[in-house]
């Protein structure tokens, strides 16, 4: 048998070879709700206690006066874990692009809302895992500024993943899950911004636990970009199947034989070209 190492084959043949980038994204969600949960369990099996630095008149407590108590460990693992899965998803996205995995970005424009769509979510996400290390109760004013930080970070960086798809959008405008990202992000931001500014309107009013409420709500609604995140990669997955076997399925439907006749040739133009240079 001859070798079958040739001088073309690629050193990250794994990754040009994985299917299943939407993987991260999924896993980051589950980390992050996971956590918040794992949080208000503590804070219910601690029989609700009031914790230190918590407002007298609070009967239900920030994310961050739970994380600053024994669970200090866990809350600052599930940031870093969650954090880089999150990262990580964003660079897969414009790997995938780059590699015609997913529809190209035509434009310089798009390549660069990607790249500073991953530069404000690393940003944002930094810190993230500092609010966690510098707690509410120790390093109140810190904290203060690292959650600003990772509110507007990743605020900017859903902005600028919103409008790359809003102008992949326009190039590929048959591509039903492209629209659907894109209408999904959109919403994503209004509610976001609308409960970020809601937040820190009620950080100011004498009463603590409408902000509690909305900060947890706030939190939860956060994890919910991750899932936009998992169908913005899992058509990678299905158009590598496509292109390896004869009359592949496109989302779990049979999209013809190879001889590009009936629902092939439809397939080929949802899917866009692949092979067109970036």
């Amino acid at each position: 048998m001859g070798d079958e190492k040739g001088p073309n084959k690629s050193t990250f043949s794994i990754l040009e070879h994985f299917r299943f980038y939407w993987i991260l994204p999924l896993a980051s969600l589950i980390v992050w709700w996971a956590m918040l949960v794992t949080l208000m369990g503590v804070w219910a099996s601690d029989g609700h206690r009031r914790y230190p630095g918590q407002d007298a008149d609070s009967h239900l407590p920030y994310i961050s006066d739970i994380g600053a108590s024994g669970v200090k460990p866990l809350f600052i693992a599930g940031d870093a874990v969650q954090g880089t899965l999150f990262v990580l998803a964003l660079i897969s996205e414009r790997y995938l692009r780059h590699k015609g995995r997913l529809e190209r970005n035509r434009y310089k424009a798009e390549k660069i809302m990607s790249t500073f769509a991953i530069i404000f979510a690393i940003i944002g996400q930094i810190g993230l895992v500092l609010l966690s290390i510098l707690d509410t109760d120790r390093h109140h004013h810190a904290h203060v500024i690292c959650l600003g930080i990772f509110v507007v970070g990743i605020g900017i960086a859903s902005a600028c993943s919103f409008c790359e798809f809003a102008m992949l959008r326009k190039k590929y405008y048959e591509v039903r899950w492209l629209r659907f990202s894109y209408i999904a992000k959109l919403a994503w931001f209004i509610v976001a911004l609308g409960l970020a500014i809601a937040f820190l309107a009620l950080l100011r009013g004498s009463n603590p636990n409408p902000g509690a409420i909305v900060e947890w709500t706030l939190a939860y609604w956060y994890g919910l970009f991750s899932i936009i995140l998992v169908f913005d990669l899992l058509p990678a997955s299905k158009r590598s199947q496509q292109r390896e076997r004869t009359g592949g399925y496109l989302f779990g439907l049979d999209v013809g034989a190879a001889n590009n006749t009936g629902p092939s040739v439809e397939v080929s133009r949802i899917l866009g070209n692949g092979s067109d240079s970036e």
